[in-house]
């Protein structure tokens, strides 16, 4: 059974979007986070799939009541996606997993039914996003140095990830890249965003 995993934050003031902050400030960029955490939320719901949140820190709002929020584990991103991913397989070995940020509004119920239907033949199915690295990575087996090496928030993880999964011989499919929100330029591809910083 897939189950969705969502690598979320709380919408702290400040803790999110902060590659945002010196452009639009700190509410807009709470505002626009806000914004695709709650586009995400809605989109998992509406799949009807199982999923779960993982948070990077405890927090209370709104948006996670009565889901089901789990905390992540480690110092990095990568030691935090493989305690996820590991957590579900472990327990539950026949399923697959499809891990998601919570930032990315090209998302769609497509990409997740095509990553499920390719994981059918493949071990990996990574969904490349245009800066170079991944707005989701599926799995139905994996490896904890998949990760090993991989700079964060530079323009080499996809390519990392990729040189990693190769090496554990893992069969690889690449769906068609997407757009997350990092930048000013990534909102200026979305009048909804634009929109709604004019009035923060």
């Amino acid at each position: 059974m897939p189950l969705i995993q969502i690598f979320a934050k709380p919408p702290v003031e400040g803790k999110v979007k902060t590659r945002l902050i010196p452009d639009i400030g700190v509410s807009s960029a709470t505002a626009v986070y806000r914004y695709c955490l709650a586009f995400t939320l809605g989109l998992i719901q509406s799949s009807t799939l199982d999923y779960e949140i993982w948070l990077s820190e405890a927090g209370e709002d709104p948006l996670f009541e009565g889901l089901n929020c789990r905390i992540q584990q480690g110092d990095d991103l990568g030691i935090r996606m493989h305690h996820a991913l590991n957590h579900r397989l472990q327990t539950h070995p026949s399923d697959t997993v499809l891990l998601i940020g919570s930032d990315c509004l090209d998302l769609s119920v497509q990409h997740l039914n095509q990553a499920i239907e390719h994981l059918s033949t493949h071990d990996l199915i990574l969904l490349p996003s245009y800066d170079g690295g991944f707005a989701m990575i599926a799995c139905r087996v994996i490896n904890r140095s998949i990760f090993d090496d991989v700079l964060w928030s530079s323009p080499e993880v996809l390519q990392q990830t990729l040189t990693n999964a190769n090496r554990l011989g893992y069969r690889i499919h690449l769906l068609e890249s997407v757009r997350d929100i990092d930048t000013l330029d990534d909102l200026n591809h979305y009048p909804a965003l634009r929109k709604l910083i004019e009035f923060h």
